[in-house]
C-alpha cells in the first residue's frame, strides 16, 4: 500500500484563525520538504478527510511518481520525531523555521500536535527546541464508540467517534475485512487492537492492527423501566421485625 498520506491534528480548543495558521505553516513545511527530498516535485496535497468537531485534517499526495511523495512522508515523520524527542531537525534552516511556526500554535488552549502517517503517529507537546515530549502510550485493548467514515482508497481504515471523549479515533483494519465493516457502519461498536493513547489524558488517538470489531446493542432511553415487575412482589419482612429477629437469634 502506498505511503502517500499525511495527517495533522491539533489537540485542545482551536478557533478558525488558529487552524488556518497551522494549515498555512503545514503547507509551507510540505512545500519545503518537497524541494529538499522530493526532487522539487510539484506534489498536490489533496484533502482526503476533515473531521468536524476536531481540528484534524488528512491529505493525500498526488504526483505521477510515488517515490517523491513517499520521500516527503518519510521526511514529515523525521521532522515529527525531532520535535517530539527534542533533537535537532535533520533538514535545512527553512524547514526548521516552518516546523517552529507550526509548534508555536500551541498557546495553552492548543496543547499538542499529532503528526500521523499510514505507518506511524507522533505526539508533540513541546514548542521549544530541545524540549522532549512524553511519548504516546501503546497498549493492546479496546475502544468503544460509533463507527463512521469507512475508507479503502489507498488505505483500509475507518473513523471511530470515541464515546468517552467524543473525538475521532483513526482505526486501521486488515485486507479482506471490508464486507464485515459494512455491517457495523453507523453503529456503536467495540474495536480491539493496538491502541495509541494521548500520554496525559489516556484518550485513544489511533487503533492499529485491528483484530476484531463487535457491534453493541444500543440501550433505548428509559428501557430500565421494563425491569419493573421482573421479580415477584410480595409483602416482605419489615426492617423492625428483621432487626428484632436477628437480635433474638443472638
Amino acid at each position: 500500500m502506498a505511503n502517500d498520506m499525511l495527517t495533522l491534528a491539533l489537540e485542545g480548543d482551536v478557533d478558525l484563525q488558529e487552524f488556518a495558521s497551522a494549515i498555512n505553516s503545514f503547507n509551507l513545511l510540505l512545500s519545503q520538504l518537497s524541494r529538499e527530498v522530493g526532487g522539487n516535485a510539484k506534489i498536490e496535497w489533496m484533502v482526503d478527510e476533515l473531521h468536524a468537531g476536531s481540528a484534524t485534517a488528512t491529505f493525500r499526495g498526488i504526483y505521477p511518481e510515488i517515490t517523491p511523495v513517499e520521500n516527503v512522508v518519510n521526511a514529515y515523520e523525521a521532522v515529527g520525531d525531532a520535535l517530539s524527542t527534542g533533537r535537532d531537525i535533520p533538514f535545512s534552516a527553512t524547514v526548521k523555521k516552518h516546523a517552529s511556526a507550526l509548534t508555536n500554535i500551541m498557546n495553552g488552549k492548543i496543547t499538542a500536535l499529532i503528526f500521523e502517517t499510514p505507518s506511524r503517529e507522533i505526539f508533540i507537546s513541546g514548542k521549544v527546541q530541545g524540549e522532549k515530549t512524553e511519548p504516546m502510550k501503546y497498549t493492546y485493548g479496546t475502544v468503544k464508540g460509533t463507527i463512521e467514515t469507512l475508507s479503502k482508497h489507498k488505505r483500509l481504515s475507518f473513523t471511530l467517534w470515541d464515546s468517552v471523549f467524543n473525538k475521532p479515533v483513526h482505526c486501521y483494519f486488515k485486507p479482506g475485512e471490508e464486507e464485515n465493516m459494512r455491517d457495523v457502519w453507523g453503529k456503536k461498536a467495540v474495536v480491539s487492537g493496538r491502541v495509541a493513547r494521548q500520554p496525559k489524558t489516556g484518550r485513544a488517538i489511533i487503533v492499529r492492527d485491528v483484530n476484531y470489531v463487535r457491534a453493541v446493542e444500543e440501550v433505548e432511553p428509559g428501557s430500565y423501566k421494563r425491569a419493573r415487575g421482573a421479580l415477584p412482589w410480595g409483602k416482605g419482612e419489615s426492617a423492625e421485625d428483621m432487626i428484632r429477629r436477628l437480635r433474638d437469634a443472638n
